[in-house]
């Protein structure tokens, strides 16, 4: 499939970085990494063949170096690793006091010359958050092209909603975090033969990666758990008891460079070893574990249903969302923040109470805490209340910008829903 990918650096770069600042790095140094997956990631198996790639970036632009405090990172920085991975970067410097850069006007003229040129461009890729670009995006649509938007931020619904295909920042993670562990791998086996030319044995992932006394314990604890079980471990309540025996390689996020917990516990290669979504088990002693219930689409009160068709709020039960906060709260409690670590383990926690909770939720939730000024690092951490606070004021802000005028009883009724005790409702 013929592509085009028009890339706005600023809005792109400083979604990640709110988001995932270690991750975010580690995007933008390697742009050859996540394009060469999102060449092949495609719902109907179609490959890309990407004709143009265009990355504008603002030469003065910065942000705050957050492994370097009190300094700036500019985004000149990054200029060489986009250029090295095909791209052609274009300056945008800013054209007001305001710092405003011309990429969103330089990206439109662009498309439309793509759109007319000779050549028929049958997929067009914009990635940014900006919802100015949805008149663009009409246009491509009423000219039968194929539309991916790629926002790292909180964007409008409307502008979400005219893509064949939308990702955000989590998804662009995952591009990237596949595609390390597929480096890993390689890397262990070539480390083999290194570390011991008599050895015709594979070494466990993570202790080719790391061998300190951490990981051997937590080596260790791992397969006396697995032995001993009697019936399916689950993932989440393991990992949890494990980060007692493993703190450094734990709660950096990293899981001793593996990437997560299941990779990590994937590397040990323990026998007859079978993974789900939610548990391990040996496949010669343990009954594969029945999947629960999915959580239905719930019938929600109209006035909410407007809400989540204008804020793209997710579409679960009322008695979800207090689940969600206290995972959270107990998330930031126990971790150093990480935006894709966050999610899931928040999710698997819920899914060990029997409460099944789709992941986008969480995100939608994590989202709402990083606009809202809501810290899940911050020392102390945010308490269920005030996460819930920030969804509330989140998700009225969105509705605002998508021109929803909520009445005072409209918005205790959304309060009412979330979970949200709002001062100015009245029982």
């Amino acid at each position: 499939m013929r592509a085009a990918l028009f890339l706005d650096f600023d809005n792109f770069f400083s979604g990640l970085m709110s988001a995932d600042p270690t991750s975010a790095l580690a995007l933008v140094t390697s742009p050859s990494r996540w394009l060469h997956k999102l060449t092949s990631s495609n719902s109907d198996d179609a490959t890309r063949q990407w004709l143009v790639l265009r990355c504008y970036l603002n030469p003065a632009g910065w942000l705050p170096d957050p492994l370097k405090p009190g300094e700036r990172l500019y985004f000149s920085k990054f200029r060489p690793f986009f250029t090295q991975a095909g791209f052609e970067v274009v300056d945008c410097p800013a054209l007001t006091k305001g710092s405003k850069n011309g990429a969103d006007i330089r990206i439109v003229i662009d498309v439309m010359t793509a759109l007319r040129a000779n050549t028929r461009y049958e997929e067009f890729v914009v990635a940014s958050a900006d919802a100015d670009f949805t008149p663009l995006l009409q246009v491509l649509r009423a000219d039968d092209r194929r539309i991916t938007v790629i926002a790292t931020s909180s964007t409008a619904t409307a502008y979400e909603s005219l893509a064949d295909r939308f990702l955000d920042e989590q998804d662009i993670f995952d591009l990237i975090a596949k595609d390390r562990a597929a480096d890993i791998e390689v890397e262990a086996e070539e480390l083999i033969p290194e570390l011991n030319d008599q050895s015709t044995s594979r070494l466990p992932l993570a202790a080719d990666l790391n061998v300190d006394t951490q990981y051997q314990a937590f080596a260790k604890a791992v397969r006396e758990t697995y032995s001993e079980a009697t019936a399916p471990i689950n993932l989440a309540r393991l990992s949890s008891d494990l980060k007692p025996a493993s703190v450094n390689g734990a709660t950096d996020g990293t899981w001793f460079g593996a990437g997560s917990f299941r990779r990590a516990v994937q590397g040990l290669e323990l026998p007859n070893v079978r993974f789900s979504q939610h548990h391990l088990w040996d496949a010669s002693r343990h009954d594969e574990p029945v999947a629960g219930a999915a959580t239905s689409r719930p019938s929600l009160p109209a006035t909410v249903m407007n809400f989540t068709e204008v804020t793209g709020m997710p579409t679960i039960p009322s008695d979800a969302w207090p689940v969600i906060y206290q995972t959270l709260e107990a998330y930031a409690a126990q971790h150093v923040f990480n935006f894709t670590e966050a999610s899931k383990w928040s999710r698997d926690q819920a899914a060990e109470k029997g409460i099944e909770i789709p992941r986008r939720a969480f995100t939608f939730v994590i989202r709402a805490c990083q606009n809202g000024a809501v810290n899940l690092n911050a020392k102390p951490t945010p308490d269920a209340g005030t996460i819930a606070r920030a969804l509330y004021n989140s998700v009225l802000r969105r509705a605002e910008l998508a021109g929803l005028e909520a009445t005072d009883s409209e918005k205790c009724e959304l309060a009412a829903w979330i979970h949200y005790q709002d001062p100015g409702c009245q029982d």
